[in-house]
């Protein structure tokens, strides 16, 4: 904890202070990022650690939007990573600076131009600014968002400078009547008959698109298309409730062991032996902007260059993919992020970014943007794989154990082993990680690139269906299953905090299920199987915050009102989190208030973090209580707000965030910076639906928390 932090991934891949700094004439400081601006604040988190270890004002710090042309490769904006990844990295990179500039004696940073060369090292031996980071200056992008200026990609057609661009094209794809289709050669001819002299219509294999002047149209023609072509359509599982049912139905699975620690011993006779199973369905990411993309290639030669816009999480990721789907170099390819829809997640933006690559291919020279609708949106994006998890554990009580131990200590209770069985389709089929693209639409080409099957990624990166299936909580035995699901026609993907939501439920629910066969309370019982003191912090912090004991027992005497917790580390190495959740439950589950106490260690920019916790609360109160995907024999029905509501604003519950000192209240001790995005999405279901047992006595283990699953956990 005392140490100087060692170089972060980002760092080790990108060693030059040249790829993460500029010193401009006029004194102030460019500072580059691979990392993607979607809406959480990382440009502004990322301006306030480099002005604090330059000792410059925030105003002169300049953060460059992410460019393959010139930014460092940080892979992909995900798993809560940037400040833990960029940011360190250019805190890292401006410490030398400032060393530099102290070394030379400078007057100021432009001076220090003429010391610096492009192969210049950073030396990540020069320690970092150990005082804790105090800057709190605002969000200079907030004005423009709040009076709705065309800042994102999807306002316009746009250069990088926001300026319109002449002569834009405007493309929609034509697809098939079903989640899988094959276009069939019968009607193709009369159909471009039928398209005027305005339109062109381009087919590769079963991939048709079309180009028009206006977005109307094009949207016009495609909608025509779509009328006269012939498709031969893949039927899908017949799956019951969105997914219940998928491990019946998939034709292939691939099971390992995940994780397994400590030794099995034989339990006595009294133990108790404890089994579950929870289920999260599939779901949608429910961007509010569909995913939008700007492209054009500079001539018809097959070396020609490629310039994308885009809001992927990924620039270059996507750019190793497009270079793949087209059979080009990576380096004749520049792709230039543009704020837009937040993806947070693996939504809609890198394959709107191939169709309108696709489509500018065939209009050389000329721009060509493409706008994915609300139903394709929600119909050909990735969704988050349903996901069934059975917990076994078993217990040995001593006889001591008594209501008294229950509200002071947690009781004698030992947990002997604990069995964590995941079954899900794989949480990633990003670009960038297989040796073909990934792009749906270049599945559909006559040079017929494989459909990827969605993967896992490897535990050191954080895992996938397996994330947060370790428990935090001392048993003598852990061993986690995972099961992926193969052959499946639903392409998945990751959607923020991958499998740790409906681990985090599923194990946090556990917990409260054995708390309440022991008799034991559930805060008390979690503390007395958490071994690390943070851990324990935010726990007991969270309790405190409502007065527990007490709010409990007040709220016994209130009908249908409950109050849950549940804690979790995020992927076991990020921020701690723990969620109070007070509900009252009517003809549906209401949450009122939430409460939310988190550890991200080091507080970079306080509002900055307490939106993010407070907003990923919020998306995954709308995940407990209403969203999931549904389908029918041959397609994503789920395209709309009525068919997928999500939560409205008159149904969001108050939230309080209580962020723990990033010090241990020591500024000569920081904890380094945990990332805080994705540390809510578990703890928020998992404490709603232990408050929802508190207020009705029903133990709902499958999602959402809707009335039918409520009566139906009823009658069970």
């Amino acid at each position: 904890m005392n140490q100087q932090p060692t170089p972060s991934v980002s760092l080790k891949t990108n060693p030059l202070l040249a790829q993460w700094l500029r010193f401009e004439v006029d004194g102030t400081v460019t500072v580059f990022t691979g990392k993607a601006e979607l809406g959480q604040g990382i440009g502004h988190a990322l301006k306030l650690m480099a002005a604090h270890e330059l000792a410059v004002p925030v105003s002169s710090i300049h953060i460059e939007a992410a460019n393959t042309q010139h930014s460092p490769d940080e892979g992909m904006t995900s798993g809560s990573l940037s400040v833990q990844d960029s940011g360190m990295a250019i805190r890292q990179a401006c410490a030398h600076a400032a060393q530099l500039f102290k070394t030379h004696a400078c007057v100021s940073y432009a001076e220090l131009r003429s010391h610096i060369d492009e192969q210049f090292p950073v030396d990540v031996t020069v320690p970092v600014k150990r005082t804790a980071l105090t800057l709190a200056d605002g969000r200079d992008d907030i004005k423009a968002l709040a009076q709705g200026e065309p800042i994102f990609l999807h306002d316009l057609g746009i250069n990088v400078d926001l300026t319109p661009i002449k002569n834009l094209l405007h493309g929609r794809m034509v697809r098939g009547p079903g989640l899988r289709c094959t276009l069939r050669d019968e009607g193709w001819t009369d159909a471009l008959a039928a398209m005027s002299e305005e339109i062109q219509v381009f087919r590769d294999g079963s991939l048709v698109g079309v180009v028009a002047p206006t977005d109307e149209l094009a949207e016009k023609a495609a909608s025509k298309l779509q009328r006269l072509l012939k498709w031969n359509i893949e039927a899908l599982p017949d799956c019951r409730e969105g997914g219940v049912d998928l491990l019946e139905v998939a034709p292939a699975m691939d099971s390992q062991v995940f994780h397994e620690a400590g030794q099995l011993q034989e339990a006595s006779t009294d133990a108790k032996v404890y089994e579950a199973v929870y289920f999260r369905p599939a779901l949608h990411h429910g961007s509010m902007g569909p995913s939008v993309a700007l492209a054009v290639w500079e001539t018809a030669e097959a070396n020609s260059g490629l310039k994308v816009w885009s809001h992927t999480q990924g620039i270059f990721p996507l750019r190793k993919d497009l270079a793949l789907a087209f059979g080009v170099e990576a380096d004749q390819i520049e792709v230039q992020h543009v704020r837009g829809a937040g993806c947070y997640g693996h939504n809609g933006a890198d394959d709107v970014a191939y169709d309108a690559a696709w489509l500018a291919r065939h209009v050389p020279g000329q721009c060509v943007r493409v706008q994915w609708t609300r139903e394709e949106e929600m119909q050909q994006s990735p969704l988050a794989p349903a996901m069934r998890v059975k917990l076994q554990a078993t217990v040995q009580a001593s006889a001591e154990t008594t209501s008294m131990h229950a509200a002071k200590d947690g009781g004698p209770v030992q947990l002997l082993t604990w069995q964590h069985d995941v079954w899900s389709q794989g949480h990633s089929a990003r670009p960038g990680r297989a040796a073909t693209p990934a792009f749906k639409d270049s599945w559909q080409t006559a040079q017929k690139f494989p459909v990827l099957e969605p993967i896992n990624v490897a535990a050191a990166a954080g895992a996938g269906a397996e994330r947060n299936a370790i428990p935090p909580y001392s048993s003598q035995h852990v061993k986690v299953n995972a099961h992926r699901l193969l052959g499946l026609p639903f392409r998945t993907s990751a959607l923020r905090s991958l499998g740790a939501h409906a681990n985090v439920f599923a194990c946090e629910s556990f917990m409260d299920e054995i708390a309440d066969d022991q008799a034991l309370d559930p805060v008390a019982f979690r503390l007395s199987k958490l071994e690390d003191p943070r851990a324990k912090a935010v726990v007991q912090t969270a309790a405190d915050q409502v007065n527990w004991l007490e709010r409990r027992q007040s709220l016994a005497h209130k009908e249908g009102w409950g109050l849950g917790i549940a804690y979790a580390r995020y992927k076991s190495k990020g921020a701690y989190c723990a969620v109070v959740a007070e509900v009252e439950v009517t003809h549906q589950v209401n949450v009122r208030h939430l409460w939310v106490v988190a550890d991200i260690g080091e507080i970079i920019h306080a509002d900055g973090a307490v939106s993010q916790l407070e907003g990923g609360a919020i998306q995954s109160t709308s995940w407990a209580l209403k969203e999931q995907a549904h389908w029918d024999a041959h397609h994503i029905t789920s395209t709309h707000w009525d068919a997928y509501p999500i939560l409205r604003f008159s149904e969001v519950p108050e939230v309080q965030v209580h962020l723990m000192p990033g010090d241990s209240q020591n500024t000569q001790s920081l904890h380094p910076p945990l990332g805080a995005g994705e540390a809510t999405q578990g703890p928020t279901t998992a404490a709603i639906a232990n408050a929802v047992f508190h207020a009705v006595g029903v133990r709902v283990r499958q999602l959402p928390l809707t009335p039918e699953n409520l009566a139906k956990a009823a009658l069970t």
